[in-house]
C-alpha cells in the first residue's frame, strides 16, 4: 500500500472529524497523513466538507483503483506493441498501421487495433522520452494540417502557453466516448463579438446545454459553467474540457 493511500478506517475518521468541524490540517495530524492528502480525498467524486461520507468515498476509491489496473490492449500484447512502435518510428500514421494490421492479421483479432486506440495510447503516455519521440512522429505525419507562416515571416509566438497540455491528453475513457459525464465547453460569439453564449456538449450522448454569460472574460465564463454544472446529477459531471 502506498504511504498516502487511505483505508476505510481512515475515511470513517475523516468523516467523523469533518462533522465535528476539524480542519484538514488537524485531521491529517490525527490519522498520520498530510493535509493535502485529506483535501484531495474530500474533493474526490464531487464531495465537500459537509457531504463527505466514508462509504461513498471507499466505493469511489475502489472503482478508480480497479479502473487504473486495467491494461490497454497495446500494453497487454507485447508483439502488437512491438509492431505498432516500429511502424510509428518509420513515420507510419496510426490509420496506416491499423489498416495494415487488419489485413495482415485478418484471422487474429488480438493483433488488430484501431487508429483511435493508437492515438490514445500515445497521448496518455507519461511525459518522457518515449512520448516525445512518438509525438514527433505524429507531427511529421501531420505537417500538412498545420497552419504555415507566410514565406519570409517568422512564426507567430505571442499568445501561446508554455508547456501547454494538449486536449488529446485526456484519459482514454474521455477520448473514446465510452462513459457519459464528460463535457466540452465552447463559446458562440454574437455580432461584432460584443456578446457571447456558452455551450456545454456531453461527449457520449451529445446532449447540449446553453449557458447564459454575463461577460466573455475567463472568470465570468468559468463561473457560469461551474454554476451550470452544479445542476447536473453527480454521475454526469466527471470532467469538463
Amino acid at each position: 500500500m502506498k504511504i498516502d493511500e487511505l483505508v476505510f478506517e481512515d475515511r470513517e475518521e475523516i468523516s467523523r472529524l469533518l462533522l465535528s468541524g476539524w480542519t484538514f490540517n488537524n485531521i491529517g495530524k490525527t490519522i498520520g497523513r498530510d493535509k493535502g492528502t485529506i483535501s484531495r480525498e474530500v474533493g474526490r467524486s464531487g464531495m465537500n466538507r459537509s457531504t463527505y461520507r466514508a462509504l461513498k468515498a471507499e466505493k469511489h476509491a475502489r472503482k478508480q483503483k480497479k479502473k487504473q489496473g486495467r491494461k490497454r490492449k497495446i500494453d497487454s500484447n507485447p508483439e502488437l506493441k512491438k509492431i505498432v512502435l516500429k511502424k510509428l518510428r518509420k513515420k507510419w500514421s496510426p490509420m496506416q498501421i491499423a489498416s495494415t494490421l487488419k489485413t495482415d492479421y485478418a484471422c487474429d483479432i488480438t493483433m488488430q487495433i484501431s487508429h483511435e486506440a493508437i492515438y490514445s495510447y500515445i497521448y496518455v503516455l507519461p511525459r518522457g522520452s518515449l512520448k516525445k519521440e512518438l509525438l514527433s512522429c505524429l507531427r511529421q505525419e501531420r505537417k500538412y494540417r498545420q497552419k504555415r507562416s507566410k514565406k519570409g515571416k517568422p512564426e507567430e509566438k505571442r499568445g501561446k502557453i508554455a508547456d501547454m497540455l494538449s486536449i488529446e491528453e485526456r484519459p482514454a475513457e474521455v477520448a473514446d466516448r465510452i462513459i457519459p459525464g464528460h463535457w466540452e465547453g465552447d463559446l458562440i460569439m454574437g455580432k461584432y463579438k460584443r456578446t457571447a453564449l456558452g455551450t456545454l456538449v456531453e461527449r457520449t450522448t451529445r446532449s447540449v446545454i446553453l449557458v447564459h454569460l454575463t461577460g466573455k472574460d475567463a472568470t465570468s465564463v468559468r463561473r457560469a459553467y461551474a454554476r451550470e454544472m452544479k445542476t447536473l446529477p453527480q454521475q454526469m459531471k466527471l470532467s469538463l474540457t
